[in-house]
């Protein structure tokens, strides 16, 4: 066969083969190829640290910041703030902010806004200078941590919580101080609120000690559950007196 003839069969067979080419599927590419690698995890000890700590001061001083966002520190118990312990908080948290300044990454960015939204509460003007209704929170997140964190012994947790409930009155004695001249809040809304915790101390937390068979640690936080719900009554009269 003639080299002219040689070509045009091959360019034949090629015409008369494409449809079947044309219909074939393509080749599946590799998993490495198709899938982009999986994001690489930062591990940051640096930033582990400040976290660590910041849960550390969350659970004494703000454990209704310490429930939102899911901060726990064994061993740790609630500590109200007061003029004096107010000023030195707002100092470590800014040490705290200073050295989250310092890393990159989106839980740093998330860290910092929750440490600025902190000392702005803290600070004279802020939330825990003028809000009632905010210390009721701080203080219902106080006595509930020890049933919902911690140890599942029974008598553990009753003994825990009589810890928390014995300083409530010292929490509102020290919330009065704070917020010495503060505006009272609207009186239905603190109403709601005192009845809400007040029923958090008489009906909800007493069957959670129902585990715990020891009679003294049972009349200990009987106790303690009582003198709490005795000093929301003084914190009542508190607000109602400045107005």
């Amino acid at each position: 066969m003639s080299a002219p003839a040689r070509v045009g069969a091959i360019v034949l067979a090629l015409v008369l083969a494409w449809p079947a080419l044309a219909a074939r599927p393509p080749r599946r590419a590799s998993a490495a190829a198709k899938s982009p690698p999986p994001e690489e995890v930062t591990v940051s000890p640096a930033l582990d640290r400040l976290l660590d700590r910041w849960a550390q001061l969350l659970v004494r001083y703000r454990p209704d910041l310490a429930a939102r966002y899911g901060a726990t520190a064994p061993g740790v118990r609630f500590v109200p703030l007061d003029e004096v312990s107010a000023a030195a908080h707002v100092r470590e948290l800014e040490g705290l902010l200073a050295q989250a300044d310092t890393l990159a990454g989106e839980r740093a960015d998330t860290l910092r806004a929750r440490l600025k939204r902190e000392i702005a509460d803290t600070v004279p003007g802020g939330a825990l200078r003028r809000d009632p209704l905010l210390w009721l929170d701080v203080i219902e997140a106080a006595t509930r941590a020890p049933f919902e964190l911690g140890s599942a012994n029974g008598c553990d947790r009753t003994h825990r919580s009589t810890l928390q409930l014995r300083g409530v009155p010292e929490a509102l004695r020290c919330a009065t101080v704070l917020m010495r001249g503060a505006q009272p809040p609207d009186s239905d809304s603190l109403e709601a609120r005192l009845t809400r915790l007040e029923g958090v101390f008489r009906r909800d937390l007493p069957p959670r000690t129902e585990a715990c068979k020891e009679s003294r640690r049972r009349a200990d936080f009987v106790e303690a559950d009582s003198l709490a719900a005795a000093s929301l009554v003084e914190f009542r009269h508190w607000v109602s007196a400045a107005r």
